[in-house]
């Protein structure tokens, strides 16, 4: 039987790539990961997992102590081909990049379950979108690896130049613009609502250069072995919290369907698995709507009608009245009391 492992940790190869990375940039020596209580050598089995808490830790090492400010670009351009742990493997036989990018985005959580990649497809054009939980406070550099190695991987399995029609990125407009630049083209813009990359929606087509569809039969049997190891000992609960997170995080409304859609399941077997459980669906997504609510109607980009239809309510009367109900005042007064 397969032992059930956290969903708290990520993967070792993930981790020892990074550090890999780091010693060839000369960034982090013996010393370091001691004095951040790593040992590389229990990173070297591929079947165990590293913990996101010390991962963390090592990423804000690394913002803090860098002399490169671009390192997250270049940690991200950086690809090693020959330390591809269970899902890069699994997505290097896929057959296209459109592929590809399904198995990577629904099977993240191989790699990291904090991360989250959406995929949109409107007028031509492809947007791949990025998030990561705000929880767990990865320094922006971080953000600008995944992104950066995102399209590095792109360009290496499909052999194509894979130019960008725009980059956009959350936080605010770096010193280092040029490298951005060279890596993401000249549209590329900063204190953006979200982190995507827009791409003409042809290139999804493109074949993956070295793909074997017996190979990939092989790993995906073991990958999604893996996942289920991964998950197998969380309650539904949990899992349904999880899938509320991703769509708070990859600002979509939030909904029964959608939770539902997330967690490849019917509103019936989730509305009767919680109850097992001892928990509803209502309770569990007015939780996180009352804390969104509040953080969304500090956000001067947001008005109080796109906020209600972000936290699933189709009019705003109804917002005005959750709202009410969970704070003794209606939104306007809040904001009100904001001023004061």
């Amino acid at each position: 039987m397969t032992k059930a492992i956290s969903l708290e940790t990520v993967s070792n190869t993930a981790v020892l790539d990074l550090l890999e990375t780091c010693s060839t940039l000369g960034l982090i020596d013996e010393n370091v990961l001691d004095s951040l209580g790593i040992q590389r050598s229990t990173l070297n089995d591929p079947a165990l997992r590293f913990s996101e808490n010390k991962l963390i830790e090592l990423w804000n090492w690394i913002a803090k102590n860098s002399t490169l400010p671009e390192v997250g670009l270049l940690i991200g351009q950086t690809v090693n081909p020959s330390a591809k742990g269970l899902l890069a493997s699994w997505v290097s036989q896929t057959e296209s990049i459109g592929e590809a990018l399904e198995v990577f985005r629904t099977n993240i959580t191989l790699m990291n379950p904090s991360e989250h990649w959406d995929i949109q497809v409107h007028d031509r054009l492809c947007t791949l979108q990025f998030s990561i939980r705000k929880d767990k406070a990865y320094p922006s550099i971080a953000i600008e690896r995944s992104m950066s190695a995102m399209l590095a991987w792109g360009r290496l399995l499909s052999g194509h130049k894979f130019p960008l029609v725009e980059a956009h990125f959350s936080f605010p407009a770096t010193q280092y613009p040029e490298h951005f630049i060279s890596i993401f083209g000249n549209k590329t813009t900063f204190e953006r609502s979200e982190n995507c990359l827009i791409f003409d929606s042809q290139f999804l087509k493109l074949p993956i250069l070295n793909g074997n569809q017996f190979l990939k039969s092989l790993i995906e049997d073991k990958a999604k072995s893996a996942l289920q190891a991964l998950t197998n000992d969380y309650s539904v609960t949990s899992k349904t919290k999880i899938a509320i997170e991703k769509i708070l995080l990859s600002k979509s409304a939030i909904s029964i369907d959608a939770v539902c859609n997330e967690l490849a399941t019917s509103r019936q077997t989730l509305y009767r698995k919680l109850k097992e459980e001892g928990c509803d669906y209502k309770s569990l997504s007015e939780e996180y709507k009352k804390a969104e609510a509040l953080k969304l109607l500090q956000t001067e980009s947001e008005n109080i009608t796109s906020i209600s239809l972000r936290l699933g309510y189709k009019e705003t009367s109804s917002f005005y009245k959750a709202f009410k109900r969970w704070f003794g005042m209606s939104p306007k007064s809040y904001l009100r009391s904001l001023e004061y």
